[in-house]
């Protein structure tokens, strides 16, 4: 039997956290500032209206998602779950994609897509934060069953697809989750053994009948960019050109040429648009801006008022921390390239509309919160 402990109390207002909604809206603003200018470059201005609507679409769901008292989410987790099953195995049949990703991730739905993976980000932080809360209080066995049987089945449905990044992001997501839940040293010392001892067979052996041929391509290429100039190395090398090209303010209007030479400009690399038209300042401010975003969850992490709203926001932190990383260190090359968006930044409805709803939660969350932030003990 799930029981709900219903948070009333006419403080609610009073805990949202306006920093992090401040955050969340300026990074929106830019990241539509930056689509509309590669919009204008390339002569699509669907580009930028699609991102619009997307955004207020996400602002509205964020709302609806802070006013859901967030103990209801225990018993929306298993009907979520299987909702985002179903999505997930619709994808696989009719699903569409492009050729040159090499995923049919997409549903169309009119002049719209939607990306259900995405949304699954949000459906996994809910169902482990569920399983992981009711193995604190009960440690059954069968609550462990439950918790790798549902985050496994979500990844598997992923790759499937085959979308190896997505599934990366799911990964990270889980591995963040189980370690603020607690995991002992030894235990991660003995996975970390094991990979590396398995790495070597799995690089060598399994590398052609895992990946597609384009994922190899990648991955060789970020070893050796410069035998794949041309190839899989083209786009990061564009984008180290163009970030650079920015200086400390960025090149003059009308001297722009990110937008239109580098590949997937509005998405993937939206950093290097960035960084040519905005220069070293603009990207910095980028970063300082995730870095607070990031930094307001880990407080509400910290002071949710019980595990399961601790659980939650970590897991959604931790996507928006992988999706930060992996796009800026792609970028700039220190990292492979796997097509995960920028949040708030780069364009795709899917990702502006999940990204809210994360926010939402994570506010309704904070909203709820069992005392105020940094108060003396």
């Amino acid at each position: 039997m799930v029981t709900i402990e219903k948070n009333r109390g006419p403080s609610l207002v009073k805990n949202i956290d306006w920093i992090l909604l401040a955050v969340a809206l300026t990074l929106n603003i830019l990241g539509l500032i930056a689509v509309r200018s590669v919009s204008v470059h390339l002569n699509q201005p669907s580009l930028f209206t699609k991102q619009l609507i997307a955004s207020l679409l996400g602002l509205a769901c964020m709302v609806i998602m802070m006013l859901i008292d967030y103990k209801d989410l225990r018993l929306l987790s298993i009907p979520a779950y299987i909702g985002t099953v179903i999505l997930l195995l619709f994808v696989l049949i009719a699903g569409v994609g492009l050729e040159e990703v090499g995923t049919n991730g997409w549903i169309i739905l009119g002049p719209f897509s939607f990306q259900p993976s995405e949304l699954g980000k949000v459906t996994l932080s809910i169902i482990a934060a569920y399983f992981l809360e009711r193995i604190k209080q009960e440690n059954g066995n069968l609550n462990y069953l439950w918790l790798f049987a549902t985050t496994g089945s979500l990844v598997g449905l992923i790759l499937l697809q085959p979308d190896f990044g997505t599934s990366v992001v799911y990964m990270f997501m889980f591995a963040c989750m189980i370690f603020v839940f607690g995991i002992r040293y030894r235990t991660i010392l003995i996975i970390m053994g094991a990979a590396l001892v398995t790495l070597p067979i799995f690089m060598f052996g399994l590398l052609e009948k895992i990946f597609g041929s384009y994922q190899i391509e990648r991955i060789l290429s970020f070893l050796n960019p410069e035998a794949y100039a041309r190839t899989g190395a083209y786009q990061v090398l564009m984008s180290i050109r163009y970030i650079g090209s920015g200086t400390l303010f960025g090149v003059e209007p009308g001297t722009e040429k990110a937008a239109r030479n580098v590949p997937e400009a509005a998405t993937d690399s939206i950093f290097a648009v960035i960084g040519e038209e905005w220069g070293f300042v603009g990207t910095v401010t980028v970063v300082l801006l995730f870095a607070i975003f990031l930094l307001r969850c880990l407080y509400i992490a910290r002071f949710a008022r019980d595990k399961f709203g601790t659980y939650i926001v970590i897991g959604l932190m931790s996507m928006f921390l992988f999706h930060f990383l992996e796009n800026i260190g792609m970028n700039i090359g220190l990292l492979p390239v796997t097509g995960i968006p920028l949040p708030f930044i780069s364009y795709g409805g899917s990702s502006v509309l999940v990204s809210y709803i994360a926010v939402g939660i994570i506010m309704g969350i904070s909203m709820r919160r069992e005392r105020p932030m940094f108060e003396v003990q």
